[in-house]
């Protein structure tokens, strides 16, 4: 089975769907079977995708912007040019505007599931207008103040979103979402069906961006550095799950879990191997993200570095395509990626890059061009020519790429 996603034709309509005119049931249905399979890590029975659209029968900012979601994503799956998007997506916008300047709609989960999905649009897009729509999720948080009665799966939503934003761009996740990723003590060993990662590693993922941020602005004394990332550090390495690990679904912002249940078509076993394989991958690049806040990519990562990026790449093996777990390794793969030198791991890193193609998620092709870039500036080092030292990141924004690397 490759990361392709499942047509719609040959899918009859769902009966959730029957009030609908025949061209919306028929986007909505590609939603249900597709969108909410590739747009987690780990679909799930309860997955909070599947979740939006029955309210959405009722609620035409949200229906109109799923439908956009939907619309946009089949017509690159396609490969077609229709433009079925763009007449859902400016409905949402109007919709949206309205659900905005009345009191007793502004601050609803179906105005935030609203927002999350016209963000969405722009990231499976591929086009950097997906900050505008954060930048106004963030405002819509702190307008709103206690965000304790949110649907915890919207919160898992916009943590996602902000953290890889932070992660992506260089600046500092906002603060008000700390609250919402306090893990438990029942969450050892709990891997985040949306991110793909322990469910303790998102908010440790959101203090790094923070400390990337204020070493940059001269906030913090050499020394004082130094004793935070060591801190970090250790806190990634207890995320650790064990290849023997009987692991629990659940979400960071959510404290209940639940055990694994395989429904895209793969055995419990291999469900399970995948996900411990994703969530180490990710735990692997955490380390070595957090090492490169200190270290510039001019130098050699340390033995226990080397030691992440050759666990990772093996791990890689375990995760062969992009079914499940392995369509949310984007930005692992930028992490990743950028530390190899040779052309055998780099073709290595390519293929990977073809198999989340088949997703039809443009970011996924931003990515590849990042990584690209960033090998061919390095050679250029190598071969004496003179150009200054850079980041993955600065790269990103020096070619006009930034984007949320999924």
């Amino acid at each position: 089975m490759t990361g392709q996603v499942v047509p719609a034709q040959g899918m009859p309509i769902l009966m959730a769907f029957h009030p609908l005119p025949v061209e919306q049931s028929y986007f909505a249905q590609h939603f249900s079977h597709n969108i909410a399979r590739i747009g987690l890590a780990i679909d799930h029975q309860g997955n909070g995708y599947r979740w939006l659209l029955p309210m959405a029968m009722s609620e035409p900012a949200l229906l109109n912007a799923a439908l956009a979601v939907a619309a946009s994503h089949h017509s690159r799956w396609q490969q077609s040019t229709n433009n079925d998007s763009l007449k859902y997506l400016r409905a949402s916008c109007q919709n949206l505007k309205q659900r905005l300047v009345d009191r007793k709609l502004v601050h609803s989960n179906v105005t935030l599931a609203s927002m999350l999905l016209l963000a969405t649009y722009e990231v499976f897009a591929g086009t950097g207008r997906w900050k505008r729509h954060l930048l106004a999720i963030q405002g819509w948080i702190r307008s709103r103040g206690d965000c304790s009665d949110l649907d915890p799966f919207l919160k898992n939503w916009v943590c996602m979103l902000d953290i890889q934003a932070a992660l992506s761009l260089g600046m500092a996740s906002i603060p008000e979402l700390d609250p919402w990723m306090e893990a438990t003590a029942d969450h050892n060993e709990t891997i985040d069906a949306l991110f793909g990662c322990s469910v303790r590693l998102p908010k440790l993922l959101s203090a790094a961006s923070r400390l990337l941020v204020a070493i940059r602005d001269g906030e913090l004394a050499p020394s004082e550095i130094q004793l935070r990332v060591n801190a970090l550090q250790k806190e990634i390495r207890a995320t650790r799950i064990s290849a023997d690990a009987i692991p629990m679904l659940g979400l960071t912002c959510r404290h209940t879990t639940q055990t694994f249940s395989a429904t895209i078509g793969l055995h419990e076993e291999e469900m399970r191997r995948r996900a411990i394989a994703t969530a180490e991958i990710f735990r692997h690049a955490t380390h070595i993200f957090v090492y490169r806040i200190i270290h510039g990519p001019e130098t050699s990562l340390s033995p226990e570095m080397l030691g992440s990026l050759h666990d990772a790449l093996g791990l890689l093996t375990h995760v062969p395509d992009a079914v499940g777990p392995g369509a949310n390794l984007g930005w692992c793969l930028v992490v990743l990626g950028t530390e190899l030198e040779t052309e055998e791991c780099r073709q290595y890193i390519k293929s990977r890059w073809a198999g989340l193609h088949l997703l039809g998620v443009h970011s996924t092709k931003n990515g590849e061009k990042i990584l690209n870039e960033v090998w061919n500036h390095r050679d250029l080092m190598k071969k004496g020519h003179p150009v200054a030292s850079e980041r993955w990141q600065d790269i990103m924004l020096r070619i006009g790429k930034a984007q949320i690397l999924m």
